[in-house]
């Protein structure tokens, strides 16, 4: 059976989600890291893997694999001064390509193996992390996908997958959040 997609709708979908993947990264940039963490929703993932062609976080390494309780220490040693090898703290610039909504028959493997509820979407970019720490810049490449969760008025991350393009040759410290 066909799906019939209404246009207006999925351009809006798409508009809203672009608007909080954005925002998103202002929160990262402006380093209010608390108000970014709250964006999570209590079932989420945090993931880096090392293989962007790995669909679940268990087929291989991973950079970083959190969970919201994790994700939530994460950011609170961020912002207890005890952090010290992000000490003084990171800078970042996040530049993000355009937004995409993916249909479900594209984002099934990128959804970490996980069926979408209703009101989810998953949203993809690249994008360009400028990170800058002791008059050090590195610039790192990425595909960010976002499984996204209607909320009312706004979304929830229910994951956030980074796929750095160099993900297997040796990283700068990745204190930072992306």
């Amino acid at each position: 059976m066909t799906e019939v997609v209404d246009p207006a709708a999925e351009w809006s979908v798409t508009q809203r989600c672009a608007q909080f993947v954005l925002d998103e990264a202002e929160l990262l940039d402006q380093r209010r890291l608390e108000e970014w963490a709250a964006l999570f929703t209590e079932d989420a993932v945090y993931w880096w893997p090392m293989d962007p062609a790995q669909v679940v976080p268990g087929d291989g390494l991973n950079i970083v694999y959190d969970d919201r309780a994790r994700l939530l220490d994460r950011v609170s040693r961020l912002g207890s001064g005890l952090a010290f090898s992000d000490e003084p703290n990171s800078a970042t610039n996040h530049v993000l390509s355009g937004v995409r909504v993916l249909r479900l028959e594209q984002a099934t493997p990128l959804s970490a193996g996980r069926s979408l509820g209703p009101g989810e979407h998953v949203a993809v970019a690249r994008g360009l992390i400028g990170r800058n720490r002791q008059g050090n810049t590195d610039t790192l490449h990425a595909r960010f996908v976002w499984i996204l969760r209607e909320t009312g008025e706004s979304f929830g991350i229910v994951m956030k997958r980074v796929d750095l393009l160099n993900a297997r040759d040796p990283l700068p410290v990745l204190t930072v959040l992306l």
